[in-house]
């Protein structure tokens, strides 16, 4: 028996494994909380019931503070040393708002209503304000599943108002988690947050946890990277580290520093000129940047990527005629690409060249019919 799930039978909470009916939950939380243990985190649990957990949390956790959000009003008088009781209801995401600016909270539990409506909205207001690496559990799945078993009083009455099921919500997160890079985020409202900021999900009997993302520690990548090229490791090793470094956002004065070590070496893999590239742009060595983004373009002449760092270079170094050439090959490359024709017109016409900026107009609006700027674009250029 995990020490967390002692202090759990001790209180008789049924996030324990031994009281009369119990969900087993305490032994799994265990290592998800261990990290917190010794940390002055807000842990947020909605729905007091009994008070039993909240005796669990304030056992285990030596410096949390303690939020129990409660709609009984007779929940506060759980109310104690390290132990806040809010009274109020988990569907008002005002009430939430107040509660999580009062306690940021590193640790939410829902073992409220445990109907589908309000779990959605709770989740979709409180999880913007989990604190990064925290932990956001939904309790008591089991509800949602099973309907014969009068236990659980059957799934569709605990959907409530909701849409859809809680589990069906909750998979397309899971899935994008999952598949990572391989679905399509959606691109607007909290979906979008969310795909951005679960770095993990959970799932166990009864309960289904998901991890906020946090910042990534370098500290020892970074002491590994510097012993590999004090050591004499390669140009590939030194544009791997500058890679890594501008990828996590952390030294980029140390990535520009490689650079002319990288460069002298005089390497010849793709891959490692791509890296190269970015991290040129990265640091805005536009100039140097063009000369290998043209070598690329030149060894991989179909490779569109190349073609796009091109473009975005030459428009840095504000050359458009260098732009609209190498546009003009990224879209044979892309032809349906309507953005492209339509950044050529605007080119062309800053170039001077009447013709050619009308006939890229039509173009874009000939691949996108619907698009009133492209038609705006053809009709401010036929009236030339």
């Amino acid at each position: 028996m995990s020490e967390l799930d002692a202090y759990g039978a001790l209180a008789g909470t049924d996030k324990s494994s031994s009281v009369s009916w119990c969900w087993d939950y305490l032994r799994h939380y265990e290592e998800l909380f261990r990290p917190f243990r010794d940390q002055p985190i807000n842990l947020l649990e909605i729905g007091v019931a009994s008070g039993a957990s909240l005796a669990v949390w304030t056992r285990y956790f030596s410096k949390a503070q303690i939020v129990g959000v409660e709609i009984n009003p007779d929940g506060a008088r759980f109310a104690g040393e390290r132990v806040a009781i809010r009274i109020g209801s988990q569907e008002d995401p005002g009430f939430l708002h107040g509660v999580t600016v009062e306690f940021p909270p590193t640790i939410i539990i829902d073992d409220g209503s445990h109907l589908a409506h309000h779990m959605i909205a709770s989740f979709e207001a409180l999880f913007p304000t989990l604190l990064p690496g925290g932990v956001y559990i939904f309790e008591d799945m089991a509800f949602h599943f099973d309907e014969s078993d009068r236990r659980f009083q059957g799934a569709k009455a605990h959907q409530g108002l909701a849409e859809t099921p809680i589990y069906d919500y909750l998979n397309k997160f899971m899935r994008a988690r999952v598949a990572s890079a391989r679905l399509p985020e959606q691109s607007w409202g909290f979906a979008r947050y969310a795909f951005q900021h679960i770095d993990s999900v959970t799932l166990a009997g009864g309960f289904i946890a998901v991890r906020k993302t946090a910042p990534r520690d370098t500290t020892t990548p970074i002491t590994v990277f510097e012993r590999e090229i004090a050591q004499g490791a390669g140009a590939e090793a030194a544009a791997r580290y500058a890679e890594y470094l501008i990828k996590h956002g952390v030294n980029l004065d140390r990535a520009a520093a490689l650079v002319p070590s990288i460069m002298a070496a005089g390497p010849r893999d793709e891959a490692i000129m791509l890296s190269l590239l970015n991290i040129l742009i990265t640091v805005e060595r536009f100039d140097d940047a063009s000369e290998i983004a043209n070598h690329l373009a030149r060894i991989g002449p179909g490779n569109a990527l190349y073609w796009d760092r091109l473009v975005m270079i030459e428009r840095r170094r504000f050359r458009p005629d260098l732009e609209a050439a190498a546009l003009t090959r990224l879209a044979a490359l892309q032809p349906h690409a309507a953005g492209h024709q339509h950044r050529l017109s605007e080119l062309y016409q800053e170039l001077g060249n009447h013709a050619a900026a009308l006939a890229a107009a039509r173009k874009a609006a000939e691949l996108e019919p619907g698009n009133r700027d492209f038609a705006g674009r053809v009709d401010a250029l036929e009236r030339v």
